[in-house]
């Protein structure tokens, strides 16, 4: 009997020694992973705080690149402007030279000799004059292009201007106002007058399309080689 009751005591006191270990390995377990979640929840607040920072530094970075792409965009946007404007400089300086085809409104005169007496070279420059002194912008005769270089002179049965030789009957096209311009022509004592005295075959006409042709930019015509420019 008293084997039984020690045999017993042994038992509850075991069996009480496994509970209290068992009671104090939950309890540190809990302690344990109380601890580690909270240092878990830390470094989640750091690295969040961390991600935080980050994203102001790159939205930062971005209005700084932004920035600098408008400012390439204006600074492209200043370059194609200034090569436009120097395209049209270039391209209005040809036009003035006589080296661009042109058109606009304008008279077209068809002149030929229809008696004993021959359309002489005179009588062109008479007739290109009367034109020049009537602002005309651009002149060809037989689409030859009149420039300041252009001779209009005699060559035996021919008349030459810019060095080739042209034949009757003879084309002038001008470009500028056709109404002074014919204001001008019909003058009394004028050119037309003295074209009707020398029995010329003489046609006028107005047109809003008149196209003249470039000069030859092959250095026969305009010659600059002699030329050296004057910088200060």
């Amino acid at each position: 009997m008293k084997a039984f009751k020690t045999m017993a005591l042994t038992l509850v006191c075991l069996l009480l020694g496994i509970a209290i270990a068992w009671q104090y390995s939950s309890v540190n377990e809990n302690l344990v992973l109380a601890q580690y979640e909270k240092k878990n929840l830390s470094q989640l607040v750091e690295e969040l705080l961390m991600e935080r920072n980050n994203n102001e530094n790159l939205r930062a970075r971005i209005e700084e690149l932004r920035q600098e792409v408008d400012a390439l965009k204006n600074d492209e946007n200043m370059d194609m402007k200034y090569v436009e404007d120097l395209k049209k400089s270039v391209l209005m300086a040809r036009v003035m030279a006589g080296l661009e085809t042109v058109k606009g409104t304008g008279l077209v005169i068809t002149v030929e000799s229809g008696g004993q007496i021959k359309v002489k070279a005179s009588h062109i420059q008479e007739l290109l004059n009367e034109l020049k002194a009537s602002d005309v912008q651009a002149l060809s005769v037989n689409d030859e292009r009149i420039v300041a270089t252009s001779e209009v002179r005699e060559a035996g049965d021919y008349i030459m201007i810019n060095g080739r030789q042209l034949v009757p009957p003879y084309t002038i096209k001008a470009i500028g106002d056709p109404d002074r311009m014919e204001r001008s022509l019909r003058l009394m004592g004028g050119v037309l007058a003295k074209y009707q005295v020398y029995e010329f075959n003489v046609t006028l006409e107005k047109s809003d399309n008149v196209v003249i042709p470039a000069v030859r930019d092959d250095g026969t015509v305009i010659r600059t080689d002699k030329l050296t420019p004057v910088t200060q």
